[in-house]
C-alpha cells in the first residue's frame, strides 16, 4: 500500500492540502494507539502524510506508484545554482553569527550583537521567500502535463529547495 492508498486518492502531482489534512486528522484519531489503535498503521498514516505534503516526495511516491526509475542522487539543475551558492554562504554567514552570539558572555556584548542579528533575521527572512517562490513555480507547473522524464530532476529541485528552506528556517529560529 502507498501513500495515496492510505488516504484513498488517486496519484496525482496536485493535491487540496486542507482536504489531506482533514482526512489526515480523522485517520489519525481513529487509528491513535492511545484510542486503542494500531501503533504501526498510525505511524504508517503520520509517513505518509508527510510524504504527501510535501512536493518533492510527492512526486517520488507516484514515480514509484508508475514504476518510473530514477536516481535518487543528483545535482540540482543550473537554474538553482546561483540560488545554492546565496544559501550556503547565508548558512555560513548565520553559523558564524551563531557561534559569535554563543560566545558572548555579558549583557553588553549580547545587546551589541543585535544589530546584526537582526540583519541576518531580514536576509533569512529574504531568502526564505525566494525559495518558497521557487517551489511556488515548480508546483505551478503541476496543473499542466508534465513529461514523465522531467519528473526526477523536479522531484530533486523540490528536495534541495525543502532542504535549503529548513536550513534557513533553522537558522532563523536559533537567532532568537
Amino acid at each position: 500500500m502507498n501513500a495515496f492508498d492510505t488516504f484513498s486518492l488517486s496519484p496525482a502531482l496536485v493535491l487540496d492540502l486542507d482536504e489531506l489534512r482533514q482526512v489526515y486528522q480523522n485517520l489519525a484519531a481513529q487509528n491513535h494507539p492511545d484510542k486503542g489503535g494500531d501503533k504501526k498503521l498510525f505511524e504508517k498514516i503520520n509517513l505518509d502524510y508527510a510524504i504527501l505534503r510535501s512536493p518533492a516526495k510527492r512526486i517520488k511516491a507516484i514515480m514509484d506508484h508508475q514504476g518510473i526509475e530514477y536516481d535518487t542522487r543528483g545535482a540540482v539543475s543550473n537554474d538553482l545554482m546561483d540560488l545554492f551558492m546565496l544559501v550556503g554562504a547565508l548558512i555560513q554567514e548565520a553559523d558564524a553569527f551563531l557561534r559569535k552570539k554563543s560566545a558572548a558572555t555579558s549583557i553588553l556584548a549580547k545587546a551589541l550583537l543585535e544589530a546584526e542579528s537582526m540583519e541576518l533575521q531580514d536576509k533569512l527572512s529574504e531568502h526564505i521567500a525566494t525559495i518558497e517562490s521557487n517551489q511556488s513555480q515548480i508546483t505551478e507547473r503541476f496543473a499542466t502535463p508534465i513529461d514523465k522524464s522531467e519528473l526526477p530532476q523536479i522531484a530533486r529541485n523540490l528536495s534541495f529547495l525543502e532542504k535549503w528552506q529548513a536550513q534557513l528556517q533553522q537558522r532563523y529560529g536559533s537567532l532568537f
